[in-house]
């Protein structure tokens, strides 16, 4: 008798002893599937705040050029029209006179009038006059390196406000200054890399 009850005994204490474990690959794909929750919340963000950084310097660019536009053509015309000879020594001269927003980056002596322009892309920022009929009576502003976002938005942004008389994307010219979203989207290349690939010139005719 008291064999068989030690029998039960034991028995019952070996099945209390070793309860079911949880299902550990369950367990798995809820760490999975946070963890890929967190990277599609953070990739959000992270377009989220590109997209406001490029809003912020297209934004920026197109006051830039219009300040520059409005600066040439109070300081730099003469009775003879824009009498330079290059556009280096144009650019350095309205550098040199304060007609560019402090926000650009300007590389070289300014006092000397020998500074160069750059824009938030490290492209190139330069004026040309423009002659016509033996007259330097307008000029072009040349922007290179611009991304094609922002190629899209500051060509129609400028076609709209009528401050230029002309728009050349990259090879492509609009003579009248007119622009549609549909023609700057086609005509705006692709980045290669980080790096803009499209250049906009914008002529002035006075």
């Amino acid at each position: 008798m008291t064999e068989n009850v030690i029998s039960l005994n034991t028995g019952g204490a070996g099945n209390g002893s070793n309860p079911r474990e949880p299902d550990r690959g369950w367990a798995l794909m809820e760490q999975g599937v946070v963890g890929i929750v967190i990277i599609v919340v953070i990739v959000s963000v992270l377009a989220y705040a590109l997209t406001l950084w490029l809003r912020k310097d297209v934004a920026s660019e197109a006051t830039n050029i219009q300040t520059i536009i409005t600066g040439t053509q109070g300081l730099l015309k003469d009775s003879g029209g824009y009498e330079f000879t290059s556009s280096a020594k144009m650019t350095g001269a309205l550098i040199q006179q304060g007609g560019v927003s402090r926000s650009m980056t300007i590389r070289g002596d300014a006092q000397a009038g020998t500074a160069t322009l750059w824009n938030t892309w490290g492209g190139s920022v330069y004026l040309t006059p423009l002659n016509t009929a033996g007259f330097n009576n307008g000029f072009t502003l040349t922007y290179e390196k611009v991304p094609q976002a922002a190629c899209v938005q500051i060509a129609t942004r400028l076609s709209k406000s009528g401050v230029v008389d002309g728009i050349t994307i990259n090879a492509t010219a609009h003579a009248d200054g007119k622009v549609t979203t549909e023609q700057a989207g086609a005509q705006c290349t692709k980045d290669s890399g980080r790096t803009g690939t499209n250049k906009l010139i914008f002529t002035v005719n006075n």
